[in-house]
């Protein structure tokens, strides 16, 4: 192997494990010295000049490595006269901010920007170089948007196993949630989210039949589409003011209810339902409803025998996410339909539940008053699998049942 892509290695390694340093510092609230940072940067500029030097003496291509360095060597010079903790009250934002944390944060974005740059030198600054240099940075991008994820599953799982008992999952809550457990919870969060099903599927599915099979281009076109923009975009919040004004004060008399909540709920929903059945139908070939037609078939023939069939996977799978989402929303059921104890287990439409978000919720809000931790960091666990459990079964309808044209 030749020198020029040893130099080019060594400086994707270190460039790596000083962005994973200054990662796992940011991640788990570590302090990193100036002089940590400072050293690790010395050695990528280091790097960087060997790099240049060589390509420059040898193919007269390794100036931007030489700048690259320069600019990395300079950083770490004037990150010095970085504060000891930033105080932004003065810009009225009530936050003090470490010198730490902009070390970390220094260390991750270089070791990036190096570890790309390192593919230039490697392919000796040819179109391959930057092929994959790219390819790195889409894999950094995708790592940096599941990681997320995995943290906050991890723990999740870590903090609320221990909770997960027989107990915790068949009885009722006690002592204002210090004991017992959520059985009435699970109970009313299922029936809450089969009575939106039930709701908002023949809704979402009616409308974008109409709007994919039926409308032609015009107002009403533009209105619908508009509201359901405008749907989609409301926060959930408004939603749950709304449906205590309409649904709780004007249709039930003042009384939160099961038949409540799943309303305003099939309203936050919807929009999700119609969009992705709206797309599932026009995925379906126009040469398929041409041949329908011309066998004789009437419109509605032709949408009942020939398009929906293959798009029924979409649909299932849109309104399967859509009701994922709804199984863990707060808002829209803390003013319709829960209270956090004294509801017991769905008994009518026309009654109170309780429900696990909002359980959540409450045991929050009671965190430093009573020994409720363990209990909420269990109900977050399993509110965490339903809506999981919701989504892989989305993805199972999708991958079993999809049809391809």
């Amino acid at each position: 192997m030749s020198l020029r892509k040893l130099i080019s290695i060594w400086l994707f390694t270190v460039s790596a494990m000083i962005a994973l340093i200054g990662f796992w510092a940011l991640a788990t609230q570590s302090q990193i010295s100036y002089w940590t940072m400072a050293g690790g940067l010395l050695i990528i500029s280091i790097t960087c000049y060997a790099s240049g030097i060589y390509h420059y003496l040898t193919t007269k291509k390794g100036f931007l490595m030489l700048v690259y360095g320069s600019l990395v060597l300079t950083a770490a010079a004037l990150s010095i006269y970085i504060p000891g903790v930033l105080d932004l009250r003065p810009w009225e934002i009530y936050a003090r901010i470490p010198d730490h944390f902009f070390f970390s944060l220094f260390m991750v974005v270089i070791g990036i920007l190096s570890s790309y740059l390192s593919f230039r030198p490697f392919y000796d600054y040819k179109k391959e170089g930057a092929q994959y240099g790219a390819y790195y940075l889409l894999h950094i991008s995708l790592l940096f948007t599941l990681l997320p994820l995995f943290v906050i599953v991890f723990n999740i799982i870590s903090r609320g196993i221990g909770g997960m008992t027989w107990e915790f999952l068949t009885e009722d809550i006690v002592r204002m949630g210090e004991a017992g457990g959520v059985y009435p919870a699970i109970l009313g969060t299922l029936a809450m989210i089969t009575l939106t099903a039930l709701i908002v599927l023949p809704l979402g599915v009616g409308t974008a039949i109409y709007l994919a099979e039926y409308a032609r281009k015009g107002l009403a076109v533009r209105v619908i589409r508009t509201a359901v923009n405008i749907l989609q975009g409301t926060p959930s919040i408004v939603h749950g003011l709304f449906g205590y004004a309409f649904f709780v004060l004007i249709l039930f008399n003042g009384q939160k209810c099961l038949l409540a909540g799943a309303l305003t709920l099939a309203m936050l929903t919807l929009p999700i339902v119609t969009r992705s059945a709206e797309e599932a139908l026009n995925a379906v070939p126009g040469d398929l409803r041409d041949a329908s037609l011309a066998l004789g078939a009437t419109k509605w023939q032709t949408i009942k025998k020939v398009v929906l069939p293959p798009s029924l996977p979409g649909i299932l799978t849109g309104t399967v996410l859509g009701l994922g989402r709804a199984a863990g929303e707060t808002a829209p059921i803390m003013f319709t339909a829960v209270y956090f104890s004294g509801a017991g287990t769905p008994s009518g439409l026309l009654r109170p539940i309780q429900a696990l978000p909002y359980h959540l919720l409450s045991l929050y809000r009671l965190i430093g008053y009573r020994d409720v931790e363990g209990q909420a960091w269990a109900t977050a666990l399993l509110l965490l699998f339903i809506v999981l459990g919701i989504n892989i079964t989305a993805i199972i309808i999708r991958e079993k049942y999809r049809q391809r044209f």
